[in-house]
């Protein structure tokens, strides 16, 4: 790797970081001008990855007199864990193992019949997946109801409708809020404004961001790529070097995704790819991901897990909007599925 020599900050092309204002999202803005944290209503954030969901979140989503909880349901996804987290936010303390869930449950109402509280939960889908509505079915029956609300981040449903019950869906009341996906003179924009702050003077060609832009409205692979070029690239960056260093931005993205999660995530879709590049076709079938899967176990000296974990994996990978899958019933193996990579 090269030098450093062009990134003066590196922290402004972090996904952590949190800018003095947003491109493009004043609609938004305006729509949640009206919000009251102390109404007892709950939002639903949807849209695509890379279009500023939980940038947006952690930038306005901040209430005077209010305690702002906010849990990341790709780490978090039981109900268990995530009222354990929302505990030991509300309270500063840390709390062991062994509580059953009733007893979070009538700690934490206790701690929202003192003061407002919003409660963010991001990633929601991974809790929806692996846990059901239950924790929302919930909190949307807590006690002291009228000081909670809920502020959902999806990137894959635009309605809780079909993922929860009809009972939850009802209680809760949601007002969605769209984020659509960024236009090119957009993502262009936002990387000039990290840019200036990260890199040194003179160092960036201007084609170079209206490249990215051009390849991609996912805002966080843009700030990747950008990083990468930065962290590859001795003088000036150019077109010609952001064009060279896109499969490497790619793997950086897809690690960060993956980083969250397990080794054996990081396997599965290992072994997705490698399957990609040897057959050179669209898809491939689960039957050899699960067997590719075996062989990188047995490589790796890792213990492989069962088949039907390995399903959900690949649940999981889908909700990252890293593979597609397609879903074939009937025929004598009954569910089938055919997966393919999600491209750059």
């Amino acid at each position: 790797m090269a030098s450093n020599n062009l990134l003066r900050d590196p922290d402004p092309l972090k996904p952590s970081y949190l800018p003095e204002t947003l491109v493009d999202r004043e609609n938004t803005v305006s729509q949640l001008s009206e919000f009251d944290p102390s109404s007892g209503r709950n939002l639903l954030l949807h849209g695509p990855r890379g279009t500023g969901k939980t940038t947006f979140a952690h930038h306005f989503l901040q209430f005077d007199d209010t305690t702002t909880c906010y849990i990341s349901c790709d780490q978090f996804t039981t109900q268990y864990q995530v009222l354990k987290q929302v505990y030991q936010i509300l309270t500063h303390e840390e709390i062991g193992t062994g509580h059953h869930t009733s007893d979070l449950q009538r700690k934490i109402e206790e701690r929202t019949g003192q003061r407002p509280v919003v409660l963010i939960l991001d990633e929601v889908d991974f809790l929806l997946l692996n846990d059901g509505g239950s924790l929302l079915y919930y909190l949307s029956r807590i006690e002291n109801r009228e000081n909670l609300s809920l502020i959902l981040i999806s990137s894959n449903h635009s309605s809780l409708k079909e993922q929860v019950e009809e009972r939850t869906y009802s209680s809760l009341q949601t007002n969605r809020i769209p984020f659509e996906p960024y236009d090119g003179e957009t993502v262009y924009q936002l990387l000039k404004n990290r840019a200036e702050k990260a890199l040194r003077p003179q160092s960036l060609h201007r084609e170079a961001l209206g490249y990215i832009a051009s390849t991609t409205q996912n805002a966080s692979q843009a700030l990747h790529w950008l990083r990468v070029a930065a962290e590859n690239t001795e003088q000036r960056i150019t077109e010609e070097d952001v064009a060279s260093l896109k499969d490497q931005a790619y793997r950086e993205y897809v690690d960060h995704l993956l980083q969250p999660f397990t080794e054996h995530h990081r396997l599965v879709y290992q072994a997705i790819e490698e399957l990609d590049e040897e057959n050179k076709v669209d898809t491939v079938n689960t039957g050899a991901v699960y067997q590719r899967y075996q062989d990188l176990c047995q490589a790796y000296e890792e213990e492989s897990l069962s088949n039907r974990r390995i399903s959900d994996y690949l649940k999981q990978l889908e909700l990252l909007n890293l593979i597609n899958v397609k879903y074939y019933y009937g025929g004598q193996n009954g569910k089938t599925r055919e997966i393919n990579l999600i491209p750059f």
